[in-house]
């Protein structure tokens, strides 16, 4: 697998902080049960595919992507 399809530390971090905004965002009532579903599905297929850069993407905006609706 080369280098750029691993994931690094600091992806590590982003998934991290984005997974908590998200929960956070739906435990306050800002995003539906669906929109979380959703937006995780989106992560969560591009890692599945090896889109390392897609879920790159959505661990560093993934919070205003899933508000904005994907």
């Amino acid at each position: 697998m080369p280098k750029g399809s691993q994931l690094t530390n600091r992806d590590h971090d982003n998934m991290d902080a984005f997974l908590s905004h998200v929960l956070d965002d739906y435990k306050a009532g800002h995003l539906s049960k669906k929109d979380l579903t959703l937006g995780l599905a989106q992560v969560i297929s591009a890692l599945d595919c090896g889109n390392v850069d897609e879920a790159r993407n959505w661990f560093e905006n993934g919070r205003k992507l899933i508000r904005q609706g994907g």
